[in-house]
């Protein structure tokens, strides 16, 4: 387990460095503490808030030419013939080609 103990004798040697320098460097001057900000801008907030009304769309004018001209033309509906019930179809099966059938043998 030598990781472990190079990890603790490199933890304690920068603990170490730590309260020598703690000791041996100078106390600083405490930071000057302001409660203004100088230089910079006031801070932007956005405007009180507007109530956005929307009018409603106008109704659209059918009897306009291009709406008329656009519209299909009404045309006849056919007649269905009525000859009773369909007629059932008979579906056979068709047979694939020779080169596709499958021999069993």
């Amino acid at each position: 387990m030598p990781i472990f103990t190079y990890v603790v004798v490199v933890g304690s040697a920068l603990i170490a460095l730590l309260f020598v320098m703690g000791a041996t460097l100078e106390k600083a001057a405490p930071p000057i503490v302001t409660s203004e900000r100088q230089g910079l801008p006031k801070p932007w907030h956005p405007d009180p808030i507007q109530v956005l009304t929307a009018e409603p769309a106008p109704s659209p004018n059918m009897t306009s030419d291009a709406v008329l001209a656009a519209q299909p033309k009404a045309a006849p509906a056919p007649v269905a013939k009525s000859d009773g019930a369909p007629k059932k179809k008979h579906v056979t099966r068709r047979q694939p080609p020779d080169e596709y059938r499958q021999s069993y043998g």
